[in-house]
């Protein structure tokens, strides 16, 4: 009979230090780059485009407005090499007459969206979504989080028709207009 209370005080210590079944370690790593990437601080251009560079990511694509006196527009994104296969890394800046967005995203094609869900809400220890609904056409779940300040976080991801894939970006606005 000892034995049998020994091996549950056992199976309980094991428990408590192996990751749940469905944690997987794409989706650990995609919310690690995510966290490194984005979270640090509120989502500024600049910052990225600095921190992509010391990684010597390689750029897939910038588009951009000329910054103008009241408004413009850019993105730019990385292709993030990890052991798990790559992802899309999206910085994106704009200012218009109502006001200046910041964003920092990261995309993959190959994750199962509930899975990083999990992940996310552990690693970054959030509470309820502020709201999770299915997009007009039923392909996709958006899920949101209020982060902060003028801070959203927002997980986009093919659950509802069962396809992988996910985009999830921390978006930061501002109000100008007065």
């Amino acid at each position: 009979m000892r034995w049998f209370a020994t091996s549950l005080c056992l199976a309980a210590v094991l428990a408590a230090w192996v990751p749940a079944a469905d944690a997987s370690p794409r989706s650990a790593d995609l919310v690690g780059s995510f966290a490194m990437f984005c979270i640090p601080g509120p989502p500024d251009f600049a910052a990225i485009d600095a921190k992509a560079a010391a990684a010597k990511l390689s750029v897939r694509e910038e588009t951009g407005t000329p910054r103008q006196p009241g408004q413009f527009a850019h993105s730019k994104s990385w292709l993030v090499p990890l052991a798990s296969g790559p992802h899309r890394l999206v910085a994106q800046e704009t200012r218009g007459a109502t006001g200046e967005t910041a964003s920092c995203g990261i995309g993959a094609d190959d994750v199962d969206g509930e899975a990083l869900r999990q992940e996310l809400v552990r690693m970054l220890k959030l509470d309820a979504p502020l709201r999770q609904t299915p997009t007009p056409d039923g392909a996709q779940r958006v899920t949101v989080w209020k982060y902060g300040d003028d801070t959203t976080l927002l997980l986009a991801d093919g659950t509802p028709i069962r396809i992988p894939g996910m985009y999830l970006t921390l978006l930061r606005q501002t109000n100008t207009s007065h």
